[in-house]
């Protein structure tokens, strides 16, 4: 199996011969996420190609013989359902390639959750320090002069 470093420009190399657009790479847990115009697509994470599915798209992986990201916390294995391996042979044909690079754009855009609503910011309302009421002098005491 090649170096981490080596299979992701392997994958690069592929996904520029399937002319998918512009893929960006981002760190992305310990691997690398995949993005084409800022929508995430796939991963690659221990030497492996993962693709965004949902329940459309998942059957094709699993007619293909593949399976889901898998991982092991606390003697429990644990599959995130949402990424699955991509069959190795995708990668050497371009335009299945690109195919499938499509069906996981379209899978993540129909599963991504909305991100919320921005509400528009309060306006701060400044309060000015009350104006003082203009008060008359008081006429100063009369002393009595004492002689």
């Amino acid at each position: 199996m090649p170096a981490d470093s080596d299979f992701v420009d392997y994958v690069f190399d592929c996904l520029a011969a399937a002319r998918v657009g512009p893929v960006t790479r981002e760190r992305l847990f310990s691997g690398s996420g995949l993005r084409i115009d800022g929508e995430l697509f796939g991963v690659i994470l221990r030497g492996t190609l993962y693709f965004v599915v949902d329940d459309q798209t998942r059957p094709r992986f699993v007619e293909a013989g593949m399976g889901p990201f898998t991982y092991s916390r606390k003697s429990v294995q644990r599959k995130i359902e949402r990424w699955y391996e991509l069959p190795e042979d995708v990668l050497l044909d371009p335009s299945d390639l690109r195919d499938w690079v499509h069906e996981a754009l379209a899978a993540f855009r129909r599963t991504a959750k909305p991100e919320p609503k921005k509400k528009p910011a309060a306006k701060k309302i400044v309060k000015k320090p009350a104006a003082k009421k203009p008060t008359a002098k008081k006429p100063a005491k009369k002393r009595a002069i004492k002689r």
